[in-house]
């Protein structure tokens, strides 16, 4: 059981698209671009050159008691460096890159690597880069854009402060992780829009946080599947409606054995956000519930738990926007 965690981030953007933020009353969005934003985004214009980066500064202290008693602690300084380049080659097809690293002050010893399993448990270890983006975008029409190569995606609850998911979140906090693939974006009416994800994994892991029983070492959990609908125009007092399901084939380890008991992974997430009153400036409130469930689970043998495993998990976030001018503050509950 985890008795405490505090953390304070610091973010920095520099370059012309990254100092622009999208008006909150386009999408009704008031969650941060930077904890949002995928390479297929559907409203990104990529007709010229764009330079853009970020650095985002975290100070960490975790604090963890054990059933058996046992407890741990420890404090450190993190950051993330982010360094991005689109082109326009025509009207409609673009390319882009980004070259992303992090470190620790408690161990940093840089190094460049590319490989398409991610080197540690939350992607990149301290003192590594990548390029956690090289892709091609093709927008052959309006309402339709393709990205294929390596990817950001990225499907969260926006909830003002927090930007939450229990399914794909390419990159959150101080981390870098990406998705090897192609990823389908279709604008459809009153704000709907259609995602479709096929991603490739290597033996020894995927670019993207897989925890648990999850092991693609199987070859047919090379492919996985991902496909969502969302809206972010207002509906009253809704301010997003997102529902996607995942399908990861022979890659749940059903009794946590690579040689043992292996299942497709499906799983599906449902979230809803909210915001009184519906302005885009001045003190408001924003709040958001993201439901998941998977019918299929490891055992509870596999996780090293007496109780059953469950399938539910689920996110509650509510926000308190400028209650003070530029300062928010949230709470964050959860289970999983």
């Amino acid at each position: 059981m985890m008795r405490g965690i505090l953390a304070t981030l610091v973010l920095v953007s520099f370059g012309a698209q990254a100092a622009e933020e999208p008006e909150a009353t386009a999408i009704d969005d008031d969650t941060v671009s930077v904890d949002t934003e995928t390479t297929a985004d559907p409203d990104a214009e990529r007709d010229k050159l764009k330079v853009s980066g970020d650095i985002r500064l975290l100070a960490d202290y975790f604090d963890i008691a054990f059933q058996d008693g046992q407890a741990i602690g420890d404090s450190d300084f993190a950051g993330r460096f982010r360094l991005r380049a689109d082109f326009g080659l025509t009207p409609n097809v673009g390319v882009g890159t980004r070259l992303a690293g992090r470190g620790f002050a408690s161990k940093f010893d840089p190094e460049f690597v590319w490989q398409h399993s991610a080197p540690g448990e939350n992607g990149l270890k301290s003192g590594q880069f990548t390029f956690d983006e090289l892709f091609l975008l093709w927008a052959p029409t309006e309402k339709l854009n393709i990205a294929m190569g390596r990817i950001q995606t990225r499907f969260v609850l926006r909830s003002g402060v927090f930007a939450r998911s229990l399914d794909r979140n390419d990159s959150n906090n101080v981390n870098v992780t990406w998705t090897d693939g192609m990823q389908a974006v279709f604008k459809g009416n009153n704000g709907w829009e259609t995602h479709f994800i096929m991603q490739y994994n290597a033996a020894e892991g995927s670019g993207s946080i897989r925890r648990g029983q999850l092991d693609f070492a199987d070859s047919d959990s090379r492919v996985t599947w991902f496909g969502a609908i969302q809206n972010f125009e207002a509906w009253g007092p809704v301010v997003q409606r997102t529902l996607d399901v995942s399908y990861l084939p022979q890659s749940l380890l059903v009794d946590g054995d690579p040689n043992g008991r292996r299942k497709d992974y499906w799983a599906v997430v449902g979230r809803l956000a909210m915001r009184w009153p519906q302005r885009p400036t001045g003190t408001r409130i924003r709040g958001g519930l993201e439901l998941g469930y998977a019918p299929d689970t490891p055992s509870s043998a596999a996780l090293n738990l007496e109780e059953s495993v469950d399938g539910v998990a689920w996110n509650v976030v509510v926000s308190l926007m400028d209650f003070l001018p530029q300062n928010n503050i949230a709470i964050n509950y959860g289970r999983i």
